[in-house]
């Protein structure tokens, strides 16, 4: 029958515009085909895609063109000189950047933006054809629209700005068929000029502000045998007013330079003089000192007339109105503007920064006034308008953490910010949750590879916590040097006390007090340093279940994990992170904490015991590295390498259990539940085994492909792996034997020990928060091999298909 409905060869030449037929035959063709058996599937997904093109190359992109216009389709451009062009790599881009319009996207001579855009009738303005047309199609770029005379004028003078005077410029328009047609253009480079010699201001009459023009001349820019270049005379004058503002001349500017070149050599070379406009106004040619500075720590915006009490003078400091609101010596270590002084701009933004980061200020205003009398002094009014001090808030949520526990919660906040009139900021807190660990039961295969029909219980735990935290801005410290750190973020002194009550239901009831001294503080936007050098704590296993208490009897690692003991020691944390840059396309993120205990208390109490409860003995040091590329403008790469290692040593066999390391869950290995995983190849079937698989050594390496789908949509692709270890083998000591056997990390066997999972994701970004929903596929689990077997024990099984639906709010990194 097929062969009969087309007895005669059918010529594509006699349908130039019929999609429909040109459709018709190559479905008939293939189906053909594919029963006489003449082609393998390789080949006939060659010719499926062939046939693909084809119907869409038989659409034509210019059949809906208006009559007698052309379709631009893109351009050409052509750099010739008779000599080597120095800058070659650099002024090809730059002239390729005024080049406009972009022509219509073109993929192997197919416009599918175009033959989009032709779908259903253009009159129509609502259905299904227009919103697909409006979302996915593009109008027609035609060559009409190319101001062709304006881009050889920008290339022009791009060339001139980069020194290349005397070069020629031409255009052609090539005609195409199917009404098409492109642009070349012929750029004809002509040989470079070059700075001879540099001239700043000399002599004894010239200006105050001519002769520090001149004591910059070290640090310039410009040098003699450089190419002529126009962005780099710009770069110059910033460069000359940031370092006379620094000298005092408040009101240069860089409009009052003038760069005069002098290329009568006929060598094409230049002679360059750096110069002051003669109109340069009077008060731009001198520096300025300060002399009064008047401060208001109640200014209202509209209130413009003067305070009616005097001001209160601390170290030569008009201080507005008294210091019942603000102590002046507390707020003045955060202004760097000071009477008889030589105003600087670094000074200037350092004030402003700094006083807004005090945080009891709603906005900072400077104002500087010249004094009439003194032509070269300037009076200065610091308007600061405060904030309210105090607040309270409270905030129902649902918590779903990185171990699977979710669950509702309440957060009460309150906020004082001016405690002891000197800027201080107290944050009360008090949290309370209800959590139940989610995300499939413990006797799945794919998380224990156990074969017995025991499930594990649901784990329900309740939690309430609270903490006072006093944050001073400034260093407290006995050493002088470090109270004040001239940085423009505010150094700051953090005082901490808090407690918290556990209730693992079914398990143990644990209670936990913590007390810390930190400093903090930003040498720069993208660093942030945080020292505690006294960090303590107090874990109390306050109630243990029969079922739970059995466990630790036969497990002396656990039993030590979950003992009455005190955290002595100190903390450091360093992040790097430059997100916040938004001149730079792609970020980088890192943070480092080490965390230390009992190594310092050890060297005078060799006892093991404080106030007859257990000290611990350890060392944590724990990595995080992420780096984001973008690969388009709604798309990108995020990569997260996270890497922790711990050792207790002396009088503590095991970290403690707060310390240790954990894997899987919806922040982690997206296909595992948390903790299903590790250490190493160890499994454990016992109902307990949620507080054993806990480990000493991290690796996890997080890859995610991250795409714009929709306005306020986002998908994404994710690669998971990792593990945890144990840094040595877990005894028991009575028997002797291993309590984990597998546990225990070992060089040799670290890639074949990685589990691996990957999967999709949406998440719904309203910018506020962002709700997401990744399902992860686990893909490998570790296996014992046959020498760390026990007799009967079977390695673990492949791991099932059974997907895990992760709902969290917040990306994973």
């Amino acid at each position: 029958m097929l062969r009969n409905k087309f007895p005669n060869p059918v010529s594509f030449q006699n349908l130039p515009g019929s999609t429909l037929i040109n459709l018709e035959l190559f479905t008939y063709l293939m189906i053909r085909f594919y029963f006489l058996r003449l082609f393998s599937f390789r080949q006939m997904l060659v010719l499926a895609v062939g046939g693909f093109v084809l119907v869409l190359s038989s659409c034509s992109s210019t059949k809906t063109l208006p009559p007698g216009r052309k379709l631009y389709i893109g351009h050409k451009l052509e750099i010739k000189s008779d000599t080597i062009i120095p800058t070659k790599k650099l002024l090809e881009p730059e002239l390729e950047s005024v080049i406009v319009p972009k022509p219509n996207t073109s993929f192997f001579g197919i416009r599918p933006g175009l033959w989009i855009n032709n779908i259903g009738n253009p009159n129509k303005k609502k259905g299904i054809a227009y919103w697909i047309r409006k979302r996915f199609g593009q109008e027609p770029v035609l060559l009409d629209s190319v101001k062709v005379k304006n881009v050889v004028s920008l290339m022009h003078n791009r060339l001139n700005n980069n020194g290349y005077f005397g070069s020629r410029v031409t255009y052609q328009v090539k005609e195409e068929k199917e009404r098409m047609a492109r642009v070349i253009y012929h750029a004809q480079v002509s040989t470079p000029y070059r700075i001879k010699s540099i001239h700043f201001p000399t002599g004894d009459s010239i200006s105050e502000a001519s002769r520090a023009m001149a004591g910059t001349q070290k640090t310039s820019l410009l040098k003699v045998g450089d190419l002529y270049n126009l962005n780099t005379l710009i770069a110059e004058r910033t460069r000359i007013d940031g370092e006379l503002k620094n000298q005092g001349f408040f009101f240069f500017g860089p409009d009052v330079i003038i760069f005069k070149a002098d290329s009568t050599r006929h060598d094409r070379t230049i002679d360059l003089y750096v110069q002051l406009k003669p109109e340069t106004p009077a008060r731009a040619k001198r520096a300025y000192r300060l002399n009064e500075i008047s401060i208001f720590t109640d200014y209202r915006i509209g209130y413009e007339n003067p305070p009616k009490t005097p001001p209160v003078m601390v170290q030569g400091y008009k201080y507005y109105p008294n210091e019942l609101t603000l102590k002046a010596k507390r707020m003045l270590p955060s202004v760097f503007l000071m009477p008889d002084s030589l105003y600087t701009r670094r000074d200037h933004a350092l004030t402003l920064s700094r006083l807004m980061g005090l945080g009891t200020f709603q906005f900072v205003d400077l104002k500087f006034f010249e004094v009439d009398a003194e032509p070269n002094l300037l009076n200065a009014e610091m308007r600061l308008t405060p904030v309210v001090n105090q607040s309270l808030r409270a905030e129902a949520e649902y918590v779903s953490k990185s171990n699977n526990f979710t669950g509702p919660g309440i957060n009460l906040n309150y906020r004082h910010r001016n405690l002891g009139r000197g800027a201080e900021l107290l944050v009360l807190s008090l949290n309370a949750n209800q959590e139940t660990q989610v995300g499939g039961s413990k006797k799945d295969e794919q998380q224990t590879g156990s074969d017995n029909n025991t499930a594990n219980a649901s784990l329900n735990s309740f939690s309430i916590g609270v903490t006072a935290d006093l944050y001073v801005p400034r260093i407290i410290s006995p050493i002088k040097g470090l109270r004040n750190v001239r940085s423009e973020f505010v150094p700051k002194t953090r005082f901490r006390l808090g407690a918290n009550y556990t209730n693992r239901v079914g398990f143990f009831q644990m209670t936990g007090y913590n007390a810390s001294y930190s400093y903090i503080w930003k040498p720069r936007a993208t660093v942030t340093h945080e020292f505690t050098p006294i960090n303590l704590q107090y874990v109390n296993l306050a109630k243990v279940s029969p079922e739970f208490q059995a466990r630790l009897d036969t497990s002396a690692y656990l039993r030590q994990s979950f003992q009455n003991q005190f955290i002595l020691g100190g903390i450091y944390n360093f992040n790097f992170n430059d997100q916040a840059r938004s001149d730079l396309r792609n970020h980088f993120y890192f943070n480092a904490n080490l965390d230390a205990s009992g190594n310092l208390f050890s060297l005078v109490n060799n006892s093991g015991t404080l106030f007859n409860q257990a000290y611990s003995q350890y060392t944590r040091l724990d990595l995080d590295t992420r780096y984001y590329l973008k690969l388009t403008k709604g798309s990108m790469l995020a990569m997260r390498l996270l890497t922790g290692v711990g050792f207790s040593y002396g009088n503590s066999r095991a970290l403690p259990y707060v310390k240790q390391f954990f894997i899987g869950g919806p922040n982690s290995l997206r296909a595992f539940r948390s903790r299903a995983i590790g250490p190493g190849t160890f499994r454990d079937s016992s109902n307990t085994s949620y507080f054993d698989q806990t480990g000493d050594i991290r690796f996890e390496a997080n890859l995610e492909y991250r795409v714009d789908l929709f306005p306020y949509v986002k998908g994404a692709l994710f690669v998971d792996a990792g593990n945890i270890w144990l840094s040595r083998e877990a005894v028991d000591e009575a028997t002797g034997k291993l309590e984990k056997p597998g546990a225990k990390f070992q060089a040799n066997k670290f890639f074949e020990q990685l589990a691996v999972g990957a999967g999709p994701g949406i998440r719904i970004d309203a910018q506020v928060i962002v709700l997401r929903f990744d399902v992860g596929f686990p893909l490998r689990i570790p296996t014992r091999s046959a020498e760390e077997l026990a007799p009967g024990e079977k390695p673990f099984p492949s791991p099932s298909r059974k997907a895990i639906l992760n709902i969290a709010i917040g990306y994973p990194f």
